[in-house]
């Protein structure tokens, strides 16, 4: 799938939560969770957050049970090859040229890298 997720800091904070639960959690336990991190949402703005989210495709519900439709992981590597996709080109090379040219690397990430595409081979 390549797709890139505008997804707003709140909404990542309920993926967040969603994606620290083993699997579905029902809406209420949710914003239970929420409220012991002192969130004063209110049911409908909780609701609001998973309407959104779940018109992007990225969680479902089901008889007040939330889940997730792509784990934490899965999530990040279809952020990261589409801007790789979009910005670079679609090759990995092109992002890490891009990065060096405006970072600095220390020589042990360097050579952790090295080492990442030495195995890769």
């Amino acid at each position: 799938m390549k797709k890139i997720y505008n997804v707003s800091d709140a909404e990542m904070e309920v993926m967040e939560k969603l994606w620290d639960q083993e699997g579905g959690i029902k809406q209420s336990q949710l914003l239970a969770l929420f409220e012991a991190d002192g969130k004063e949402w209110k049911r409908q703005t909780l609701n609001t957050f998973l309407s959104r989210l779940e018109g992007k495709g990225l969680v479902k519900r089901e008889n007040r049970i939330v889940e997730v439709v792509y784990s934490r992981e899965e999530y990040n590597d279809m952020q990261m090859k589409t801007v790789i996709d979009q910005v670079y080109g679609g090759k990995l090379s092109n992002l890490v040229a891009a990065f060096v040219k405006r970072n600095s690397i220390s020589e042990g990430e360097t050579e952790k890298l090295l080492g990442l595409l030495t195995k890769r081979k």
